[in-house]
């Protein structure tokens, strides 16, 4: 009969700290924010249809092919190719907007910080007066008590 080694301390440390990080809710869960619907009121565009894409600060711009018409509400799966719209840090924000291109100089519909902490049971809703009404989901995204708000300007 052979006896194993016992486990050395600094071993079972190490087990003991994977196990306490792997039960933080949200430890390893991905902060993922996809659009689920948007109004824009005006275009900026004389003759033909806009082209609208959303951009966060470091991201690509990701374009909203179906959002062509003024006052009209688009309602999306989350499923589109061109979802998730970006990745929130838990901690920081970021500084994203919803632009509209143009061939010199593209319009800006809104700019902003978005937070996961916006985040109210996974939803946060951004209104800017004459410009547009979106609504984003997050669901991984958690929000502090008394922090939640719609912003608008």
């Amino acid at each position: 009969m052979s006896w194993r080694p016992p486990i050395s301390p600094g071993r079972l440390l190490l087990v003991v700290q994977f196990v306490a990080l792997c039960s933080i809710p949200g430890a390893f869960s991905s902060r993922l924010v996809t659009l689920d619907t948007i109004d824009i009121f005006t275009t900026h565009e004389w003759f033909s249809r806009p082209t609208v894409f959303f951009r966060c600060s470091g991201d690509n711009q990701t374009y909203l092919p179906d959002v062509k018409e003024a006052n009209l509400i688009y309602t999306f799966k989350g499923g589109e190719s061109w979802q998730p719209l970006t990745e929130l840090p838990e901690k920081k924000c970021k500084r994203c907007g919803l632009y509209e291109q143009d061939m010199f100089r593209n319009d800006v519909f809104d700019e902003w910080e978005l937070c996961s902490s916006d985040f109210k049971d996974g939803k946060y809703t951004h209104f800017k007066e004459g410009q547009f009404n979106a609504t984003f989901l997050c669901p991984n995204c958690t929000v502090s008590v008394g922090t939640a708000h719609i912003q608008y300007l």
